[in-house]
Protein backbone atom coordinates (compact mmCIF):
# COMPACT_ATOMS: atom_id res chain seq x y z
CA UNK A 1 0.00 0.00 0.00
CA UNK A 2 1.38 3.44 -1.14
CA UNK A 3 1.92 5.96 1.45
CA UNK A 4 -0.02 8.96 1.80
CA UNK A 5 1.06 12.21 0.30
CA UNK A 6 -1.64 15.32 2.17
CA UNK A 7 -0.42 18.51 0.46
CA UNK A 8 -1.83 22.30 0.73
CA UNK A 9 -2.53 21.33 4.24
CA UNK A 10 -1.94 22.96 7.82
CA UNK A 11 -2.77 23.70 11.11
CA UNK A 12 -2.16 27.08 13.43
CA UNK A 13 -1.27 27.66 16.52
CA UNK A 14 -2.34 30.30 18.33
CA UNK A 15 -0.94 32.10 21.46
CA UNK A 16 -4.15 31.81 23.40
CA UNK A 17 -4.41 27.65 22.77
CA UNK A 18 -0.95 27.86 25.02
CA UNK A 19 -1.05 30.94 27.48
CA UNK A 20 -5.29 30.28 27.82
CA UNK A 21 -5.76 26.47 27.25
CA UNK A 22 -2.27 25.57 28.92
CA UNK A 23 -1.58 23.41 25.84
CA UNK A 24 1.93 22.46 25.11
CA UNK A 25 3.43 19.35 23.02
CA UNK A 26 1.13 16.95 21.24
CA UNK A 27 -1.55 17.78 22.92
CA UNK A 28 -1.38 21.28 21.66
CA UNK A 29 -0.44 20.06 17.76
CA UNK A 30 -3.66 17.37 18.22
CA UNK A 31 -6.04 20.68 19.67
CA UNK A 32 -4.83 22.77 16.89
CA UNK A 33 -5.51 20.30 14.02
CA UNK A 34 -9.25 19.53 15.94
CA UNK A 35 -9.75 23.55 16.06
CA UNK A 36 -8.79 24.22 12.63
CA UNK A 37 -11.66 21.68 11.46
CA UNK A 38 -14.25 22.88 14.27
CA UNK A 39 -13.05 26.80 14.07
CA UNK A 40 -16.22 27.81 12.34
CA UNK A 41 -18.85 26.64 14.86
CA UNK A 42 -20.74 24.26 12.72
CA UNK A 43 -18.22 21.97 11.57
CA UNK A 44 -16.24 18.92 12.96
CA UNK A 45 -12.83 17.29 12.56
CA UNK A 46 -13.95 13.69 10.79
CA UNK A 47 -10.54 12.35 10.30
CA UNK A 48 -9.14 9.12 12.02
CA UNK A 49 -6.71 8.47 14.69
CA UNK A 50 -4.35 7.41 11.75
CA UNK A 51 -4.80 11.05 10.39
CA UNK A 52 -3.83 12.66 13.33
CA UNK A 53 -1.26 9.91 13.80
CA UNK A 54 0.42 11.28 10.34
CA UNK A 55 0.57 14.47 11.13
CA UNK A 56 1.79 14.20 15.05
CA UNK A 57 4.19 11.58 14.50
CA UNK A 58 2.64 9.76 16.99
CA UNK A 59 0.98 6.25 17.61
CA UNK A 60 -2.47 5.36 17.12
CA UNK A 61 -2.71 4.62 20.77
CA UNK A 62 -0.59 7.76 21.83
CA UNK A 63 -3.27 9.59 19.99
CA UNK A 64 -6.17 7.98 21.25
CA UNK A 65 -4.69 8.89 24.69
CA UNK A 66 -4.40 12.41 23.58
CA UNK A 67 -7.71 13.02 22.33
CA UNK A 68 -8.51 11.19 25.69
CA UNK A 69 -7.21 13.56 28.02
CA UNK A 70 -8.59 16.50 25.28
CA UNK A 71 -11.63 15.89 26.05
CA UNK A 72 -11.29 15.23 29.93
CA UNK A 73 -10.04 18.61 29.96
CA UNK A 74 -13.32 19.26 28.27
CA UNK A 75 -11.31 21.47 25.49
CA UNK A 76 -12.55 18.94 22.60
CA UNK A 77 -16.16 17.16 22.21
CA UNK A 78 -16.71 14.09 20.72
CA UNK A 79 -19.79 12.56 18.91
CA UNK A 80 -19.54 8.57 18.30
CA UNK A 81 -21.83 7.69 15.32
CA UNK A 82 -22.39 4.02 14.75
CA UNK A 83 -22.30 2.16 11.99
CA UNK A 84 -22.75 -1.73 13.08
CA UNK A 85 -24.20 -3.13 16.03
CA UNK A 86 -22.51 -5.81 18.68
CA UNK A 87 -23.76 -9.03 17.28
CA UNK A 88 -22.46 -12.64 18.21
CA UNK A 89 -20.41 -12.47 15.14
CA UNK A 90 -19.61 -8.35 14.85
CA UNK A 91 -18.07 -5.88 17.25
CA UNK A 92 -19.76 -2.26 17.38
CA UNK A 93 -18.42 -0.09 14.62
CA UNK A 94 -18.23 3.73 14.83
CA UNK A 95 -16.69 7.08 13.90
CA UNK A 96 -15.86 10.39 15.69
CA UNK A 97 -16.67 13.36 14.85
CA UNK A 98 -14.46 15.98 17.58
CA UNK A 99 -14.58 19.84 17.87
CA UNK A 100 -13.14 21.54 19.96
CA UNK A 101 -15.69 23.27 22.67
CA UNK A 102 -14.92 26.93 22.57
CA UNK A 103 -15.95 26.78 18.83
CA UNK A 104 -19.95 25.67 19.88
CA UNK A 105 -19.85 29.39 21.92
CA UNK A 106 -21.31 32.78 20.22
CA UNK A 107 -18.29 34.21 17.99
CA UNK A 108 -18.30 37.55 19.95
CA UNK A 109 -17.97 35.54 23.20
CA UNK A 110 -15.01 33.22 22.12
CA UNK A 111 -12.56 36.20 22.92
CA UNK A 112 -13.48 36.48 26.76
CA UNK A 113 -14.19 32.75 27.71
CA UNK A 114 -10.67 32.35 26.18
CA UNK A 115 -9.04 34.57 28.85
CA UNK A 116 -11.53 32.67 31.43
CA UNK A 117 -11.12 29.68 30.39
CA UNK A 118 -10.15 27.82 33.51
CA UNK A 119 -12.57 29.58 35.58
CA UNK A 120 -15.01 29.23 33.46
CA UNK A 121 -14.90 25.15 32.27
CA UNK A 122 -14.18 24.49 35.97
CA UNK A 123 -17.52 26.32 36.99
CA UNK A 124 -19.77 24.82 33.76
CA UNK A 125 -18.46 21.63 33.81
CA UNK A 126 -18.05 20.29 36.90
CA UNK A 127 -21.89 20.36 37.43
CA UNK A 128 -21.98 17.70 34.42
CA UNK A 129 -19.98 14.79 36.29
Amino acid sequence: MAKREYYGTHITIEKWMVDYMGLQGDELLVFAVIYGFSQDGKSCFYGSATYLSFWIGKSKETILSILKSLREKKLIQRRKIFFTQNTEKTKERYRCEYWATITRFPPESREKLIHNWSTFSASVFSQED
